[in-house]
């Protein structure tokens, strides 16, 4: 219980500046292709854990301070450092190219340097689309990044305003396009809800912001017609009725939120709890990827290293202030190592040009 307590009060201590969208913004071309590239690195100093006295590692995180990726790690860094001493672990946040600067630096390091990499999902679709389409500029190549196991697993959510519904959305979308913030152009976000509306025979413009709270913000001002974001973003909001959410990008029923007039299930876009609103004889499931990512450490990482780290991820992963924290901000308790973890991720790429296609 004690463990417990610590973790939601990290969430209290720093969930005020959790940005919980799907990354920061891109530069676009005509509002349709990213063109990101990777920005120079910009690395941020930001508290670390009293060293425990053992050899230093580096979880690079490629997003700024108080993000959820950002917080997954710190939370992360403090339970290994508390389960051990061999390794002391420390978070650097190396912002640009929303994750690609952090990658190419990463990428382009020797492979021997002692350093964990943030690797998200979102981040690899984006590495086969601009391999594949040329979408954008790709300066690293992904399978210099060696998965030691799953960290962070979320399901995107889309909220709107109360004075519209998922119906309103949908047909709107059908007469004109709305607008969505939640990431940049092709970022998972878009890639999820934007191929779900082409198959709908509607239309979607990502409207860029700089972070997770100026995209939510952007709704609640009215800039928006939809924000897609992680379960624990809008969780306030929605307790306060100013916004609700009316779909989950996933075949399972999202139970967790509490509205003004008590406990809701938001429906998804496929399976058992597929919203009614939308077209029953079209399967959706290609609309759903995988969301969060995994820890990982140089493909030519030493063995020994490698699963030194793969056996405290495990220990992490079993110990109350870490999977007790994930469960308190709504993030899904979802564990792979080793090399089902990098098969799940590459199945997850190939889902990734699948929506593109639909997208298209």
């Amino acid at each position: 219980m004690k463990k417990r307590i610590l973790s939601l009060a990290l969430v209290t201590a720093m969930g005020a500046s959790l940005l919980a969208g799907c990354g920061s913004t891109a530069s676009t071309d005509n509002g349709a292709t990213a063109t990101a590239g990777a920005a120079d690195a910009q690395t941020e100093e930001t508290a670390e854990e009293p060293s425990n006295g053992g050899e230093t590692v580096k979880i690079i995180c490629g997003y700024g301070a108080g993000g959820t990726a950002d917080l997954v790690a710190r939370t992360y860094a403090k339970t290994a450092n508390s389960l051990q001493s061999d390794y002391n672990f420390v978070v650097e946040n190396m912002t640009g190219g929303d994750g690609f600067a952090a990658a190419t630096f990463f990428a382009d390091e020797d492979a021997n340097t002692k350093d964990l990499l943030v690797f998200g999902y979102g981040l690899c679709y984006r590495h086969d689309l601009g391999k594949n389409f040329q979408t954008e500029e790709v300066d690293f190549d992904r399978h210099a990044m060696k998965p030691i196991g799953t960290v962070d697993d979320r399901t995107w959510i889309v909220y709107t305003t109360p004075d519209q519904s998922l119906q309103s959305i949908l047909d709107k979308s059908k007469n004109g396009g709305i607008k969505m913030s939640g990431g940049n152009p092709l970022s998972d976000c878009h890639l999820e809800l934007g191929s779900l509306l082409s198959l709908e025979g509607g239309n979607v413009q990502v409207v860029p912001y700089d972070g997770g709270a100026e995209q939510k913000q952007g709704l609640v001002n009215g800039e928006v017609d939809v924000f897609v974001g992680t379960t624990q973003a809008a969780k306030d909001e929605v307790e306060a009725g100013t916004l609700i959410p009316i779909l989950a990008i996933s075949d399972k029923a999202f139970e967790g939120f509490v509205t003004p007039d008590g406990p809701i299930t938001v429906p998804t876009v496929a399976g058992d709890a597929k919203a009614p609103e939308l077209d029953a004889s079209i399967d959706f499931s290609s609309c759903i990827l995988p969301a969060g990512g995994t820890l990982a450490v140089h493909a030519g990482a030493d063995d020994a290293f490698y699963q030194d780290m793969t056996d405290i991820m495990k220990k992490v992963w079993a110990d109350e202030e870490y999977y007790g924290w994930i469960e308190s901000v709504m993030l899904n308790n979802f564990q792979l190592y080793g090399d089902d973890a990098q098969k799940f991720m590459d199945d997850a790429c190939e889902k990734s040009l699948a929506a593109y296609g639909n997208l298209k």
